[in-house]
């Protein structure tokens, strides 16, 4: 009986989420809009990630209820694919140490990208933020940081302005001409 409650309580959280998703997707699906062809509208957004929402808040309610032990840190997935460890003790590491000048580098290179994205644009500061984080937090490939921070901010680029319809800055001067160049090649007006 303690373990039913135990589960309860545990379900609970994700159950009040679950309703106020309901009530959030019967209201997305009242937005009124003139249809353009070959555009989302402005309800697809939100409803997607209302179902997102959703379909999480089931599964962890599922998890909860069915897996033999719903106390285990393991993911969705990994209880779904049957790939969670069986002994509990082979998860315990220690815990990891206390850098407090790593924080206050990603804190002064937060500061730095909003103290500078009006000026370099979204693309390029994007771009910069994205390489100074993976070399504070210890990656050492230059070619794969390029890699990553370059096609991570073109990434966003395309998404928010293409896709999702946001205005992102475009910088002033040469920074503002590479911007408009690559919204060009990547067919954003």
């Amino acid at each position: 009986m303690n373990l039913h409650r135990e589960r309860l309580r545990r379900i609970t959280p994700y159950a009040l989420v679950s309703v106020a998703g309901l009530f959030l997707l019967r209201t997305a699906m009242q937005i009124d809009y003139q249809e353009r062809a070959g555009t989302l509208g402005p309800d697809f957004w939100p409803k997607l990630v209302i179902a997102l929402l959703l379909i999480v808040c089931a599964a962890e309610i599922l998890r909860i209820l069915f897996a033999d032990n719903p106390d285990a840190e393991s993911g969705i997935l990994e209880n779904i694919a049957g790939n969670a460890q069986s002994d509990p003790a082979e998860t315990l590491t220690e815990p990891a140490a206390s850098r407090p000048g790593l924080l206050i580098a990603g804190m002064a290179a937060t500061l730095a990208y909003v103290a500078l994205v009006a000026t370099t644009g979204f693309v390029i500061t994007t771009a910069v933020y994205l390489a100074a984080f993976l070399t504070i937090g210890g990656y050492r490939k230059r070619g794969t940081i390029a890699a990553l921070s370059i096609g991570g901010s073109l990434l966003l680029m395309f998404i928010f302005m293409k896709l999702v319809y946001v205005s992102l800055p475009i910088g002033s001067g040469p920074f503002a001409e590479i911007t408009i160049f690559l919204m060009k090649i990547m067919g954003i007006r």
